[in-house]
């Protein structure tokens, strides 16, 4: 009998749905694939869609990217099993957060009996451990394909008729539905369950993009808590100060006033264009990780800060001055020659570590902008998430799936429409962004209400901003990567502040 469309197969194409699962419940995901694939859906399954040689840590993030819909597989061993799996969970829901209000994107499916997820408990999950529960998962990707204007779900009637959907369950070559409520799988050698921080459940899991599209590295920046630097990915959420979240400010030491009538916009001496950041109160941090936590007011004196991340062309006149260091190579991510080559002058310059960034704004009398000079340079003084309001897509910004060309940089200055309320460039997106600060995860609950410097000494150093090459997560003004200042990759940048002498 041959299957009938939920629409016209005219321009249209199978619904992508991504596996999300825990490295050892594999046989049951297995069947999942097959039954799936048998009604003309295109799941995405690490065991049958990486091919020899590929780097999962790449290809895992671009098919999650790349998925209509995402089915978190929940077991008992998926649910309890701790380390990178409940920090990938935060991946999935930051996708889910793009998606317009009503949109079917997360489908919690359970296999066997275990509980749901906090984090999960608002979406409505589907019990595969029960008759009607293959039915009601197809209903619900048959659902998610009409609101999708190119995809589409083959389904065959006797398909969705519960006696045959309980067949199906039954006469899978690998595990009987009895055998899955009734016997949870052991939990294998933690050392061999890496690849759950990819396949384990995103929304209980979620993948979180440790992925470098870096052809030097990849190495992600160390986060406690939350999901680390991806050189392949990103996502969005939008969490303001609230009532319930008050910043708190824990001293009220004396304010030293800087002049009032300060230029808004200056050119250095190397001719460089800085924008004035007045001094102020800003809301820093977030109630949403726990390195970004507690939401708090900073007063920061009035600085300057770069208009633009550094460039090729403005670095390069630091190196001819034989006081900077050329980067650690000249090429991109997907251009052969890159620094150097004058058609990519205006792009910003990368493969730099953090003290070859320092010594460049030394340079130019200036300094790498503290944690806190950044974040408010980003998110003024509203509280915002991005430094153009609450809503991500790439009309803002460069990030993840938006420059589809070659994936790399674009020129400094590029989207206007994403400019922070001060003026300022690409503080989200395009490159990652060095601050002078060393990392600590819980200094927000110690810092100074004036000024914060950041701790004294660490092993790494703050990122910000997210980049070409990650999700939307990270574009995130408050978001807090970390990593070590020797470290250079194809996606970090910086740019230079200046502090204002009364």
């Amino acid at each position: 009998m041959k299957s009938k469309n939920i629409m016209s197969t005219t321009d249209k194409r199978p619904l992508k749905v991504f596996l999300c699962h825990a490295s050892t419940d594999k046989p049951k995901v297995r069947e999942l694939y097959r039954y799936l694939k048998k009604r003309g859906i295109q799941p995405w399954f690490d065991e049958e869609d990486l091919v020899g040689g590929q780097d999962w840590q790449v290809e895992i993030p671009k098919a999650l990217a790349t998925s209509d819909a995402i089915i978190i597989c929940l077991t008992k061993n998926s649910v309890d099993k701790e380390g990178y799996i409940q920090k990938e969970i935060k991946f999935a829901l930051d996708k889910a957060l793009e998606m317009p209000e009503g949109r079917i994107f997360l489908i919690p499916v359970k296999f066997e009996e275990c509980e749901v997820p906090f984090t999960l408990s608002r979406y409505q999950w589907v019990d595969l451990t029960v008759e009607s529960g293959y039915a009601k998962m197809i209903k619900a990707l048959k659902f998610r394909a009409s609101q999708l204007e190119r995809s589409t779900v083959e389904i065959n009637k006797k398909d969705i008729e519960e006696k045959e959907e309980q067949k199906e369950i039954k006469s899978g070559k690998l595990e009987e539905k009895r055998k899955l409520t009734e016997k949870p799988i052991q939990e294998g050698n933690d050392k061999t369950q890496r690849a759950d921080a990819w396949f384990a459940v995103i929304g209980l899991i979620v993948i979180v993009s440790i992925v470098y599209f870096s052809s030097l590295r990849n190495r992600q920046p160390n986060e406690t808590n939350q999901p680390q630097i991806s050189d392949t990915l990103t996502f969005t959420e939008t969490v303001k100060p609230s009532a319930t979240s008050t910043p708190k400010s824990t001293s009220t030491p004396s304010i030293t006033l800087t002049p009032t009538s300060l230029p808004t916009e200056i050119t250095d001496a190397e001719g460089v264009s800085m924008v004035l950041v007045p001094a102020g109160e800003f809301t820093m941090g977030s109630e949403r990780y726990t390195n970004e936590k507690p939401l708090h007011l900073v007063y920061l004196s009035a600085f300057y800060m770069d208009v633009y991340e550094v460039t090729n062309a403005a670095y390069k006149v630091c190196v001819d001055a034989n006081v900077c260091t050329p980067p650690q190579s000249t090429n991109s991510l997907a251009r052969f020659t890159y620094y150097g080559n004058k058609e990519f002058d205006d792009y910003p310059v990368i493969r730099v570590d953090w003290d070859q960034a320092k010594t460049y704004c030394e340079w130019r009398q200036a300094s790498l902008p503290t944690e806190a000079q950044w974040e408010k340079s980003s998110r003024g003084i509203d509280g915002r998430t991005f430094p153009w309001g609450e809503v991500i897509s790439c009309s803002y910004t460069n990030y993840l799936g938006c420059n589809k060309v070659d994936n790399d940089t674009l020129p400094v200055g590029s989207f206007e429409a994403g400019k922070s309320p001060y003026g300022i460039y690409n503080l989200a997106g395009n490159v990652w962004e060095w601050v002078s600060d060393w990392y600590l995860e819980d200094y927000y609950q110690t810092s100074p209400y004036i000024d914060p410097l950041g701790p004294e000494s660490g092993v790494e150093k703050i990122l910000r901003g997210g980049g070409y090459s990650t999700l939307g997560a990270y574009m995130r003004s408050y978001y807090r990567g970390a990593i070590s200042p020797t470290e250079f990759r194809n996606d970090i940048g910086f740019r230079c502040a200046k502090g204002i002498t009364p």
